[in-house]
């Protein structure tokens, strides 16, 4: 019987070398001991596990008492539970035992291993590979139902990641308890080039690696779970094609018409090639019409010639098609395709895409003119609207003068897509967007009379309603200011658009006008041609809302369904779809008889085909085990509460969000696709109309013209928003993904001004009790309180440039690094927020049982790393001179490791406080180091400048510590 012991499992290795040998000791010891025993510290780089008695007594609260000890719970270890179900101690001290399961009714499961499924599953893995947006789709073969989806800038923290999926790969396998022989077949795509030539030659892949070359620049290139090579059956499918699977497999009619627009897909001698050589292993709409294109118009329709005698190559621009569906089969007919040539050679910067003539490459040059980013359409189509919006000038010499965006007349596109008569087909004129784009203009308006640079944002301004606030004192405004570097001696007034500004309004608006008068009658054509009455939308274009708005509410169609993930991400989905539904399309096939494709039927086991739409929560499922983890990992820094009463939780959130507060929600698995659904999201007040620029600049840190997004629950949709004539047959829920975009009605305008565009516009999420109960019942509990049945939603990541947050770690950095604007983290059953600086804690002026607590000693969040850089101007009077400190502290929670994590330090004496922090020196000892005090002397008798420099110690400590560098 052990009692009051510890006990020590020392190795001669360690624990990143041998993690097995940790876990099946630590899982043995809780197996043998669960009542007595939890795991108080195990980290990669210590070589023991620590193991000690819990404590009997639960009475004081860890969220308060930043000076408890933490517990480390390695990645392998939160596998394992206790076998202990009567231990219902919930609180996160490090008495709490890790790994005892919770009832609860939140989305977060209990366990490590919450989506296994049986050993004897077979996969179908669809995967967009060593393109952007790399992303991999894993569903039972047998069943047919999605098992898991990730895209890999989850993972890696960067936006649009592209690349090999050695670690989607293993992570998939990991989450769903299976290893690399379960998986029976792999569908891929990867529309720059084949896959199996590249990969054929494995030899050649690993030198690449050697030298850090093409693909090899990244770990897992040549890896076995990248190359999958003891899968036989892996075949390819084109890209267009796998954007149309996407959608009609999953959409919720049984016929109809599928869209694919994007920037560019598969090439012409790409996909002709494999016709000409039987290749099996890839599938093309040349493929399912019997290798010669037969039954598909094509545009230019000489296509095979022109390709002959091109410098480079024609690739997909647009491609109609239609289906048909049952319980068993799924057949896709293409219709229709345009082909773009490429007019730059394709080893240049981004393959020349920018130099494309597809509706989505043109609109995708106009992103990189205006932004510097080809993959910054959204913003293209945030900005647009604001063309015909005046702006009271700051003029005093006239006052009367305005400011608004001159209307550009000349078109960037026109015509018809589907023509090729003299006159009526597509027209480009790319004029507008040729010499210097406005992205690397300097214009005078950004600089004051002095010569110095003032507007350093381009496209940072306010609508000309916007009333700056009276003062700059409220605590959330404060929070920030010091992070932004905001004089707060005076409010930030009303910002106007620059030159530059403007330009870039005319420029969106005409791209975004062409866009739409193109796409509308290139889709009016094909459903007159086609007499389709249901409509899919896939590809790149179909992110754009506005389009997709009119397209579902002007064209009459009956149905519009557009995926979650329209992107190249969805390219993943469509692959898996294909391997499990996927086949030859046998309208054309008339050398079988109806008896012998009966016969086929009966020989080919085939999954019933998805009888709903997918659920867009297809990520990992955090554990609590890995939420706990987070919330230790950065326990210094948090006032945590668990709240297991969902009832109450939303009533705590509704009244945070009323008061004018910002809420982060982290709940459950994690969408796939680029729009937070409530999963992974910021809410705030949509009746707020402030809150559009404090959470533009001070939360998301971006531009402030950005729209915001209403989740509105679908019932309600209806009374708020013009919906189009056959929304009510759907129940309003027409917008479940945010794909679509609607006019709010003009009498609620100024009720939800933060979700209403300038233009009157709102990027709709509607919201079911069906498909995300938590998140009704959350607007639900909303609507009661406020009469307003929306919260303002935008996505959770507050980092500059980085995706949607993945675990509980990135959820909880992100919370802290927005520095006090989000004023509240849900996660699961805990309520968290940030934990101010305790002044008198660390200089032992707080009572606690009647007794004055001793002095704190403040401890560095871990090693840290100095770096100091000096200039020297022409002369002593040359304000270039000087030096500048940065600091790197990988372990601290804020660390963002996207820009190494340094942090510039104010002066040398806050550079040497982080030194001393080292946990061993209390205040009084560091006062005494800095001033002429004696540690025995009271505060009170000490001189002007002791007094001074007690000051800014004190407020160098609180820097410190409010971003995660030290705490006590």
């Amino acid at each position: 019987r052990l009692d009051n012991w510890q006990i020590i499992i020392a190795s001669n290795t360690t624990p990143n070398k041998s993690p097995a040998l940790f876990t099946m000791l630590s899982a043995l010891l809780a197996l043998a001991i669960p009542s007595i025993l939890c795991v108080e510290s195990f980290t990669p780089s210590s070589p023991s596990l620590s193991v000690r008695r819990r404590h009997e007594q639960h009475d004081h609260d860890r969220s308060h008492s930043p000076s408890l000890p933490l517990h480390s719970t390695p990645f392998d270890l939160d596998m394992y539970d206790t076998l202990n179900p009567n231990d219902d101690d919930d609180d996160l001290d490090a008495s709490s035992n890790p790994f005892q399961p919770k009832a609860s009714n939140n989305n977060f499961a209990s366990d490590r291993l919450p989506l296994a499924v049986s050993p004897s599953t077979r996969l179908v893995v669809g995967i967009n590979k060593y393109s952007h947006d790399t992303t991999l789709c894993a569903a039972d073969l047998h069943s047919g139902q999605v098992l898991f989806a990730l895209s890999k800038e989850r993972m890696t923290r960067k936006k649009h990641d592209g690349g090999n999926v050695a670690s989607l790969v293993e992570l998939c396998l990991d989450a769903l308890d299976l290893d690399v022989d379960n998986i029976h077949k792999v569908v891929m795509n990867n529309h720059h080039h084949r896959i199996s030539v590249v990969e054929s030659n494995v030899g050649h892949m690993e030198w690449e690696e050697g030298l850090g070359m093409n693909g090899g620049v990244e770990d897992g290139y040549s890896d076995e779970y990248n190359l999958l090579e003891g899968v036989e059956d892996k075949m390819e499918v084109s890209h267009h094609l796998a954007h149309a699977y996407s959608a009609a497999a999953q959409c919720p009619f049984d016929k109809g018409m599928i869209v694919v627009m994007d920037g560019m897909g598969e090439t012409w001698r790409t996909m002709r090639r494999a016709v000409e050589d039987g290749d099996e292993t890839y599938v093309s709409d040349l493929t399912l019409c019997g290798g010669g294109g037969s039954g598909i118009q094509f545009i230019p329709s000489d296509i095979e010639e022109r390709a002959k005698t091109s410098y480079f190559d024609w690739r997909e621009a647009e491609t109609v098609y239609t289906f048909t569906k049952d319980d068993k089969h799924l057949t896709i007919k293409p219709v229709f395709k345009r082909f773009s040539e490429e007019n730059s050679p394709p080893t240049l910067y981004n393959h020349g895409f920018e130099n494309m003539d597809s509706l989505g490459a043109v609109y995708s040059r106009a992103s990189s003119h205006i932004f510097g980013d080809w993959n910054a359409c959204g913003k293209v189509m945030g900005l647009a609207p604001w063309q015909g919006h005046v702006w009271d000038s700051d003029n005093k010499e006239n006052p009367q003068q305005q400011l608004t965006a001159d209307v550009m007349e000349e078109p960037i596109f026109d015509g018809a897509l589907y023509t090729e008569k003299d006159g009526e087909g597509l027209r480009i004129n790319k004029s507008s967007m040729m010499g210097l784009p406005f992205i690397a203009r300097i214009d005078p308006d950004m600089f004051d009379e002095e010569g110095t640079m003032v507007r350093t944002k381009r496209y940072d301004f306010d609508d000309n309603d916007y009333v700056p606030p009276k003062s700059s004192n409220d605590a959330a405004a404060n929070s920030v200011d010091e992070a932004n570097n905001i004089d707060d001696t005076k409010p930030p007034s009303k910002q106007l658009p620059t030159k530059v500004a403007l330009d870039a309004i005319s420029l969106a608006s005409r791209i975004q006008t062409d866009l739409e008068t193109v796409a509308m009658d290139f889709v009016q054509h094909f459903k007159e041609e086609t007499g389709e009455t249901n409509l899919c939308l896939a590809g790149g274009v179909a992110l754009n809302s506005v389009l997709n708005g009119r397209l579902s509410r002007e064209l009459g169609f009956e149905n519009t369904f557009v995926p979650p993930y329209p992107g190249d991400d969805g390219v993943a989905v469509g692959c898996c779809a294909f391997g499990l539904f996927g086949g030859i399309s046998r309208d054309d096939d008339e050398s079988s008889s109806e008896e012998q494709k009966e016969e086929e039927d009966a020989t080919i086991v085939l999954p019933s085909l998805w009888n709903e739409t997918l659920s867009p929560y297809l990520g990992p499922m955090p554990t609590n085990m890995a939420i706990k983890e987070a919330i230790a990992w950065a326990a210094p820094w948090l006032d945590v509460e668990l709240i297991q009463d969902e009832s109450k939780r939303n009533d705590m959130i509704v009244e945070e969000l009323a008061s004018g507060g910002v809420v982060a929600i982290y709940n459950g698995r994690s969408e796939l696709g680029p729009r937070a659904l409530g999963h992974r999201s910021i809410l705030a007040d949509p009746r707020k109309k402030g809150l559009v620029r404090f959470i533009n600049e001070f939360v998301k840190k971006r531009e402030s013209f950005r729209p915001f997004a209403p989740s509105c629950l679908a019932e309600e949709a209806g009374n708020w928003f013009d919906l189009g004539e056959h929304a009510a047959a759907n129940n309003n829920n027409v917008s479940p993904y945010m794909g679509i975009t609607a006019q709010v009605k003009e009498s609620k305008r100024d009720m939800i001004p933060a979700v209403t565009h300038v233009d009157g516009s709102s990027r709709l999420q509607t919201v079911t009790s069906e498909a995300n109960p938590s998140y009704h019942r959350l607007i639900s509990a909303f609507f009661k309180a406020t009469g307003v049945p929306m919260v303002l939603n935008t996505s959770f990541n507050t980092l500059k440039s980085e995706p949607i947050t993945e675990t509980p770690r990135n959820a909880v950095r992100s919370f802290l690094s927005s520095m006090g604007t989000i004023e509240m983290l849900v996660m699961g059953d805990y309520v968290i927020k940030r934990k101010e600086a305790n002044i008198r804690t660390l200089l032992g002026e707080e009572q606690k049982n009647g007794m004055m607590t001793p002095p704190s000693f403040p401890k560095r969040a871990g090693a840290v790393k100095y770096q100091t850089t000096f200039s020297a101007g022409l002369d002593d009077e040359d304000d270039s001179s000087g030096s500048k400190t940065v600091v790197q502290m990988p372990d601290r929670p804020m660390h963002n490791e996207k820009d190494d994590g340094w942090f510039e330090i104010l002066d040398d004496l806050e550079g040497q406080l982080l030194g001393i922090c080292d946990g061993t020196v209390g205040v009084n000892e560091i006062m005494t180091q800095f001033t002429a005090m004696a540690e025995e002397e009271n505060y009170d008798k000490i001189t002007d400048a002791d007094q001074f420099m007690a000051e800014s110690i004190m407020s160098r400590l609180v820097r410190l510590y409010e971003h995660t560098l030290i705490s006590w």
